[in-house]
């Protein structure tokens, strides 16, 4: 599979990468529509219930094979980190120095250190340690909350967070994922893709929003327990207007980005 941008970032790396960076897609493409399938249970009373995506890997500890499954996913995760942190340090997709390029590769170093936490998360689980060991937005906000330079870090990480979230809207809006997506596709594949990424991406802008704006609070309020991650964010979106539909138009939208991504080992031009 020809790789153009990995190699000329990457070198004699470059299908090694390829290989680590489409399992993380993979992985994170089931995750994520885990944690969408059981909000929209939930959304519409048949069930189900609101977590993360530590969550949803803990529920799949108990389903037949479900160790086995976990492995994979965590091998996954942890590539995905991987493949964040080379696109926000050696610049593969050519997002460059400007201000815009620079506010979203340090969005990819942040979301490499969050999958980073959630692969470790499923290896403490694989080994039986304490609930899968993970630390949730809440401890590690606690554990970074220092008076002064504690407090502006958290601020950061929550205005950087809350950037990625503008960032995932516009990309759902304009449409410009389908760049990064190979040439030649057919009318179905296009079709696919231009769907479950508008929608996925929009509803992620929306997660991102909230879960940002929830660690500007922790900065501003000084206060750990105002941080919250998805499932904080489902939460909340599930008080929100008359019925639950908001939240089940964020949870199709989630099982939808989940799609995007399964179709991205495929269908991405690395």
């Amino acid at each position: 599979m020809s790789h153009p941008e990995l190699e000329r970032a990457t070198g004699s790396a470059a299908p090694v990468l390829d290989r680590v960076a489409r399992l993380g897609f993979a992985a994170k493409g089931l995750v994520t529509i885990l944690v969408g399938v059981l909000a929209l249970r939930y959304a519409l009373g048949k069930g189900g219930g609101l977590t993360g995506q530590q969550g949803a890997i803990e529920s799949v500890l108990v389903q037949p094979y479900g160790r086995l499954i976990l492995a994979v996913l965590a091998a996954g995760l942890a590539g995905y980190a991987l493949w964040m942190f080379v696109t926000a340090i050696v610049d593969p997709e050519r997002k460059g120095a400007g201000f815009q390029g620079i506010a979203e590769r340090v969005a990819f170093f942040v979301t490499g250190i969050g999958y980073a936490l959630l692969a470790y998360a499923a290896v403490n689980l694989l080994l039986g340690r304490n609930g899968g060991g993970g630390l949730d937005l809440k401890d590690l906000a606690a554990k970074l909350l220092t008076p002064h330079v504690g407090r502006f870090f958290v601020a950061l990480v929550g205005a950087i967070v809350m950037t990625s979230g503008v960032l995932q809207l516009r990309l759902g809006i304009t449409g410009r994922f389908r760049d990064s997506l190979r040439p030649g596709l057919s009318r179905l594949a296009r079709a696919v893709t231009g769907v479950s990424g508008t929608l996925g991406y929009m509803a992620l802008g929306v997660l991102s929003l909230i879960v940002g704006w929830s660690l500007v609070q922790v900065a501003v309020q000084y206060d750990p327990s105002e941080a919250g991650g998805w499932q904080s964010a489902l939460w909340l979106l599930s008080g929100l207007g008359q019925g639950r539909w908001l939240l089940g138009a964020v949870a199709v939208g989630l099982i939808l980005y989940g799609l995007y991504f399964l179709l991205l080992v495929r269908y991405r031009e690395l």
